[in-house]
């Protein structure tokens, strides 16, 4: 009987007892082990997605004194191979026969180059075969022998030290080893913090988000909490970005509480595609605040999407998340918040912290000395920094237009007032900005201040939208 190396390959998985996934499991568990002992990364069912195309990868190992190993696995059982052989394709079918293995290794390449533009990391094949232990493959025809060398396969029941001495013959070791976040970090570059002056290869996400962005959105009401910045406008970005590479027919809405929000959250898409190597159909994303809910276009992408993702509904009306729970039908919904009214099975929560609290510092001062405070304190700033890196969020919109008068006409320069409807469009953030609390939702900046007339029971926020640091000038107490 003659068996096709490539049916073999693309064979569906057979019937397996209890025993035998448990057996599969705990290889799984050792190939983790090797990338953790190793401060490696080990992945199962990987997706590399590059440009416009998805790429399947069974099992794919990252060993920084090694390099990549990327390993298909194949699902051969002794009862299927009995008195069979196998042959390699003819000249004529040879390409047909190594498109598959040839291509992903090409794929891995590309994706690194592009993100990096050069890369030079080694990668290797190796070949899982968790149903047939080196027994049962000594057993087999010699054809199968010819074809597949023993040096690349993992067998059924491997010890862990017989699997590291296989990886180590097939890539010798680095004299320096490659850097995780350049190599991992490009191949999966839509889950990665981008480059900064301080990470100029950008950082991983912690694993709690990424477990987030590998588990599906459920059909009934999902849930993101957590502080403020812990990262759920990251990921929730970075999960609307997953949703239309795995299925570029699905139509995205992301609503935040300010247009400013959606736009920055837009931008740092686009940076996001472009940097990740991947294509995407824009126009399947739209963006809308509370405010636009009565509008057409509003309207008409809300019947037209499959997932609705919302970001700071803390910031939103009560009766605005209402209707959308009421009108999602089958859509995805997402909503990312603070903390939840009731906890659901649908719930996750981020612990760990992308922005910490700001370093703040307090000053009181009495009413008549407020302003001049701000202003004494802002001269200060501009002798090192720019006023593009400085926010000054005050009680209310009168409070901003009286202050604005005065820092204009006193450091003879043009301040901007913030309000729910700013739009990139008209005008940039280059100039000092003053704005009000409700209209923090997505901004990020070096330093803030927060001018405090009285007790403010929402300061977490307030200072989360300074990365850095942050000046409190407030009343003292009388």
């Amino acid at each position: 009987m003659f068996i096709s190396f490539l049916k073999r390959f693309i064979s569906k998985k057979p019937q397996t007892s209890a025993a035998v996934e448990e057996g599969n499991a705990e290889a799984i568990t050792l190939f983790q082990s090797i990338a953790q002992e190793a401060d490696g990364a080990f992945f199962e069912r990987f997706k590399l997605y590059h440009q416009n195309t998805m790429t399947p990868i069974d099992l794919l190992l990252f060993l920084p004194d090694r390099g990549i190993y990327f390993g298909e696995k194949i699902l051969w059982t002794v009862d299927e191979l009995k008195g069979a052989q196998v042959e390699r394709s003819s000249k004529q079918n040879t390409k047909v026969s190594s498109t598959r293995l040839e291509n992903t290794e090409w794929r891995i390449h590309q994706k690194l180059d592009d993100v990096l533009s050069f890369d030079s990391t080694p990668i290797e094949r190796f070949f899982w075969i968790p149903y047939l232990s080196e027994g049962d493959f000594d057993a087999l025809d010699s054809s199968f022998h010819k074809l597949l060398p023993k040096g690349r396969l993992i067998f059924k029941n491997e010890p862990k030290d017989s699997i590291e001495e296989k990886l180590k013959a097939l890539a010798p070791a680095q004299l320096e080893p490659f850097s995780l976040i350049k190599v991992i970090g490009s191949l999966t570059s839509h889950t990665l913090l981008l480059p900064t002056e301080t990470n100029p290869f950008g950082s991983l996400i912690s694993e709690e988000q990424i477990q987030f962005l590998s588990t599906p959105l459920n059909n009934s009401i999902n849930l993101l909490i957590g502080d403020y910045g812990s990262g759920k406008s990251t990921v929730l970005l970075r999960k609307a970005l997953l949703i239309l590479l795995d299925d570029p027919t699905q139509k995205v809405m992301i609503i935040t509480p300010t247009k400013l929000g959606g736009e920055l959250l837009r931008d740092e898409l686009i940076g996001l595609i472009d940097y990740a190597a991947v294509r995407i159909d824009i126009s399947s994303l739209s963006f809308y605040t509370p405010v636009q809910k009565d509008s057409a276009d509003y309207k008409k992408s809300f019947q037209e999407s499959t997932a609705i993702l919302c970001d700071d509904t803390d910031h939103m009306e009560s009766d605005f998340i209402e209707t959308l729970k009421k009108q999602k039908s089958s859509r995805y919904l997402l909503l990312c918040s603070v903390s939840a009214s009731s906890e659901s099975s649908n719930d996750t929560k981020l612990i760990n912290h992308y922005r910490y609290d700001a370093r703040h510092h307090l000053i009181q001062c009495n009413a008549q000395a407020l302003l001049a405070t701000l202003l004494s304190s802002i001269r200060q700033r501009m002798e090192t920094a720019s006023l593009s890196h400085v926010l000054i969020v005050l009680p209310d919109f009168e409070a901003a237009k009286e202050y604005k008068k005065v820092i204009d006409d006193t450091l003879t320069i043009s301040c901007q007032i913030l309000t729910p409807s700013f739009s990139l469009q008209y005008r940039n953030l280059d100039d000092l900005i003053l704005t009000t609390p409700e209209c923090l939702s997505g901004i990020s900046v070096p330093h803030l201040y927060l001018i405090s007339l009285h007790e403010n029971n929402d300061y977490p926020f307030i200072l989360s939208r300074a990365s850095e640091t942050a000046t409190i000038i407030s009343l003292q107490n009388s």
